[in-house]
């Protein structure tokens, strides 16, 4: 007989929970009984004109902002302005688009579950999604190298969330410079989603950002950005090589391991001054 979890409905619908843990220092050589705060990772179903489109594991926050974005970092719709409504309730988003957008969720292939830890697209460096969008990165941007260690730096100040439970990702949009979207989740595809949502919904410029993430930089985050015309991505993790090939070909300025001063620029160097 399989084993069927049962969750307190209430619980799941805050961002933490204080747990009992019994804490072992080998130090000491001793335990103790202490609470502990742990994340919580919720399932949001996704509906798209009636139609279920994908499941998210996601922390129960800024769930309006996760669709939104992952609508718009997947190439479902070209702007806000393609989305009616959105109606957001016990774990359910109903979305209402002003488009036939049927190809473009048969490119994606059948509904699946939006993994917190992998996220949920193809393994090859682009999709058939972007066989009908065509994403590149054309945008003259520059920002100085001093600037991404300030950003990752605020990126870290605001992740009150992952110092409480040390179980989430954070990711940041920063517009000309300034500070316009910020979000935490379990799952680091689910973080750039969220704040690109936010940051579509008020109209920022994607054109003269920079996303800054904690995540690893594979192609399926490359491509969020690049889908949305991101064109520079500063996190404090490693890069994959297929996320270094889809920033090349992308036009996307990559750079990793933003760490204090240091830092590792893979792709399209030209918009990073003050290097050299």
């Amino acid at each position: 007989m399989p084993l069927k979890l049962v969750f307190p409905v209430s619980l799941m619908l805050q961002p933490s929970v204080k747990v009992k843990v019994k804490k072992v220092d080998l130090f000491r050589g001793k335990i103790d009984t202490v609470d502990d705060w742990v994340s919580v990772e919720t399932a949001v179903v996704l509906y798209i004109n009636g139609e279920r489109a994908t499941t998210f594991l996601s922390l129960p926050s800024q769930l309006k902002e996760l669709c939104v974005g992952w609508l718009l970092t997947q190439s479902i719709v070209d702007s806000v302005d393609d989305i009616e409504s959105v109606q957001v309730e016990n774990g359910k988003v109903r979305v209402r688009c002003s488009k036939n957008i049927k190809a473009r969720l048969k490119a994606l292939g059948p509904p699946v579950v939006t993994d917190s830890a992998c996220g949920s697209e193809n393994t090859s460096y682009f999709y058939l999604i972007d066989r009908i969008t065509k994403p590149f990165v054309d945008s003259k941007y520059r920002v100085k190298a001093e600037d991404l260690s300030s950003f990752m730096k605020v990126l870290n100040e605001k992740a009150q969330l992952f110092k409480l439970t040390g179980g989430t990702h954070s990711a940041a949009l920063f517009s000309n410079g300034e500070l316009v979207a910020f979000a935490e989740d379990v799952g680091r595809h689910n973080t750039v989603d969220k704040v690109v949502g936010s940051a579509a919904l008020n109209k920022a410029d994607f054109s003269s950002s920079v996303l800054v993430s904690t995540g690893r930089q594979p192609a399926s985050m490359v491509m969020k950005a690049a889908r949305v015309g991101i064109p520079i991505i500063a996190s404090i993790s490693a890069p994959l090589y297929s996320g270094i090939i889809a920033a090349e070909q992308a036009g996307v300025t990559l750079v990793c391991f933003v760490r204090g001063k240091r830092m590792n620029i893979y792709t399209h160097h030209e918009r990073i001054t003050g290097v050299f």
